[in-house]
């Protein structure tokens, strides 16, 4: 009988080589303008999964909570094939300022007609009678 492959025989090594810790070698994949780096390890050939592991090293040693550029965090998670380009990160990071820019004017502009809308200082605003209430039952012990 001939030996092949046992799927027992693959558990097992499978299981044994779950408890190693290899340090991660990986591929180099880019940086951002935050001075995070990105990396990714190739998959096993034996393995099951078609994309290799995806990582990064924070900037600052281990503050792994910080923001991450949305075509990176993209990349990292799966959802994009490729690692996004220099070109293309330096172009969302132009629209977006340039979309804080367009924001802080339109602010600047709602504050302005605010201002002019605005009640006039010499205004009484609503008009008091003495015949009405300001609150419901404040005049409860006066009969009509």
């Amino acid at each position: 009988m001939a030996e092949g492959r046992s799927i027992w025989r693959m558990i097992i090594t499978n299981f044994i080589k779950s408890f190693k810790l290899l340090p991660p070698e990986g591929k180099l994949m880019g940086q951002d303008h935050l001075g995070n780096k990105y990396y990714e390890a190739s998959t096993n050939k034996h393995s099951m999964r078609k994309v290799g592991n995806r990582w990064f090293e924070p900037k600052v040693g281990e503050d792994w909570q910080q923001n991450l550029p949305a075509e990176w965090e993209a990349w990292l998670r799966g959802r994009r094939k490729d690692a996004p380009t220099e070109e293309e990160v330096h172009h969302n990071l132009a629209i977006a300022q340039m979309k804080k820019i367009k924001g802080d004017e339109i602010t600047s502009q709602q504050q302005a007609k605010s201002q002019v809308n605005s009640i006039d200082e010499n205004s009484q605003g609503f008009p008091k009678w003495e015949d009405y209430e300001k609150q419901p039952g404040q005049f409860s012990d006066k009969k009509t």
